[in-house]
């Protein structure tokens, strides 16, 4: 199965990038939509998040604030890190159910913003996809779309790996620097690229 492994900094444009794929009939795969989904209110995850964080991070509708939560885990290291073993294996696990699912698809696109950060990914996926924009533009999207300071979005990009690095480990990279249309444009020829590939194999 082909799978394409696609990530990028908070703000590059991934989440555009998975709609054109969609707008192009290629089933996609969203490592953040299966987060929320196990996060929940109904997923045994939750449980296990209370025990670490404790009941301060829920509403009173026992609903996750994912704002405080987000706050938490990029001040806090290592809460970063019990936040990731108790919702990757699970993840890890929706995934391949997924993909079992998707099977005859001539290829699978998977949105996994920690690609080269935690190695987990990387034996599964057939290639590697970046969607890359300078800091700056990743600071004023995350702005406008999230609302969170500044300082709490350079302290999330700190932690992600670097541009250039991301650029290095990429078979693929696609510049998000521009319009909707030119994304559009860059998109539509990797998608005729992937299905030569796959025609190939």
């Amino acid at each position: 199965m082909f799978i394409i492994g696609m990530t990028g900094g908070i703000g590059s444009g991934k989440s555009e990038a998975l709609k054109i794929f969609e707008s192009l009939n290629i089933k996609v795969i969203d490592l953040d939509n299966i987060a929320k989904e196990i996060t929940d209110t109904s997923h045994q995850a939750i449980q296990e998040i209370k025990l670490v964080f404790g009941d301060a991070i829920f509403d009173k509708g026992n609903r996750l604030d994912r704002k405080k939560l987000r706050e938490i885990i990029f001040s806090e290291k290592d809460q970063k890190i019990n936040l990731e073993k108790i919702l990757h294996p699970k993840i890890l696990e929706e995934v391949m159910k997924r993909l079992n699912v998707l099977s005859n698809e001539s290829y699978v696109v998977i949105d996994i913003p920690l690609l080269f950060e935690t190695n987990q990914y990387t034996s599964l996926i057939s290639r590697s996809l970046v969607i890359d924009c300078k800091v700056n533009d990743q600071i004023e999207r995350v702005k406008k779309r999230d609302g969170i300071d500044t300082s709490v979005i350079q302290s999330i990009i700190e932690q992600q790996v670097g541009r250039n690095y991301r650029i290095e480990r990429a078979d693929d990279v696609v510049v998000n620097d521009g319009s909707i249309e030119k994304l559009e444009e860059s998109i539509k020829a990797l998608h005729k690229k992937y299905l030569n590939l796959v025609a190939v194999k």
